[in-house]
């Protein structure tokens, strides 16, 4: 009895991995956090502080596995509060449950790097082409951020950045990050950011065999008392 609850236990969590969570072509919006709402940006130019952004540097560059260079950036020039919504699809569209953040540098203008964040979680069905309720949402993680000052110029995989460890045992299937802050709002009219990607595991849904052996404990504690 003790042995088959082990396994049962084992085969829901052991088959899990660490991973990249964003993947080049995820669902994704751009957008600000006002209150209790994102409100989805546009293309547009440059009428700061508008939730807005240049048609080479819209939300899906900064998760397309491309870093530096003049447009592989999000910007948007609503600056505060700005941010992206992702629904991943790695792992078949499986839950994840992120335990780091890494953030890379855009090619220019150090005072646009944010200089905090607020990551959120959500398991409902987020539709991305409206506004978006913050109450479809879980906290998972805040702080500050120093980001490099070093800039970028190169289109490749690889340039400055700053990885954030996340205390986090929660799965989700939808993730909302925001820049509250940026590093000198007085001296910029937009926050930017090359690329970011979320690390941890997927989490497997059971398998019919391990839910046809969960189904038998009860059984199996009735005969043994």
């Amino acid at each position: 009895m003790k042995l088959l609850s082990t396994f049962a236990f084992a085969a829901l969590t052991g088959a899990a991995s660490a991973a990249t969570i964003f993947s080049p072509g995820d669902p994704i919006a751009g957008g600000q956090l006002n209150g209790g709402t994102f409100n989805l940006g546009a293309e547009g130019c440059c009428d700061s502080p508008v939730n807005q952004w240049p048609g080479a540097e819209a939300p899906g560059d900064m998760i397309n596995g491309i870093i530096g260079g003049g447009g592989e950036k999000y910007l948007n020039f609503a600056k505060t509060n700005t941010g992206i919504v992702v629904t991943p699809t790695a792992g078949g569209g499986l839950p994840s449950v992120v335990t780091s953040m890494e953030l890379w540098v855009a090619n220019d203008a150090n005072e646009r790097d944010p200089a905090s964040y607020q990551l959120f979680g959500s398991n409902a069905a987020i539709n991305l082409g409206a506004d978006i309720a913050l109450s479809d949402f879980t906290l998972i993680s805040e702080g500050g951020l120093a980001l490099p000052l070093d800039r970028d110029n190169t289109n490749d995989a690889t340039g400055f950045s700053q990885v954030v460890s996340i205390d986090n045992s929660n799965a989700y299937s939808s993730y909302m990050l925001v820049f509250p802050t940026i590093r000198n709002e007085g001296a910029t009219n937009s926050m930017q950011l090359s690329e970011v990607q979320l690390e941890g595991t997927f989490v497997p849904e059971p398998s019919t065999t391990l839910v046809a052996l969960l189904g038998l404990l009860p059984l199996l504690r009735r005969r043994r008392g």
